[in-house]
């Protein structure tokens, strides 16, 4: 039994609890089953996979996607991607520019709001 949202912990996530995350995430749990473990809200959890190009095995396939709400598939971003968009990101592209040309490039779409988290990722990374 999962407990009341009221106490759950807040606050951002640490870097042992980002560990944590990565870790249960290779071993196939779900960002619901995250959460329970670490004590915090699922979406939470979920936002922190989506933003980490995290993933879970999709049944039946050696293809490693998350179906979140059984609808959306989160892919997660190569290195050719991250070269790609950060060099569109320099010539001055916006989020939404960024978004549709990578989308043309590599076969399917994401939002203006994943590029613009992407881009801060890859900038903190370096």
């Amino acid at each position: 039994m999962s407990a009341p949202a009221s106490e759950l912990r807040r606050g951002r996530l640490s870097a042992d609890e980002i560990a944590s995350i990565e870790r249960l995430a290779e071993r196939g749990l779900k960002s619901g089953q995250i959460a329970q473990r670490l004590n915090r809200h699922p979406s939470t959890i979920g936002f922190a996979m989506a933003t980490r190009g995290l993933r879970i095995a999709k049944p039946g396939t050696n293809d490693l996607v998350e179906i979140k709400r059984g609808a959306s598939v989160v892919r997660r971003f190569t290195r050719d991607e991250d070269v790609f968009i950060e060099a569109l990101r320099v010539q001055g592209f916006t989020f939404q520019q960024i978004a549709e040309i990578a989308g043309r490039r590599f076969g399917y779409r994401r939002s203006a709001a994943t590029m613009g988290i992407r881009l801060k990722m890859i900038g903190a990374a370096e």
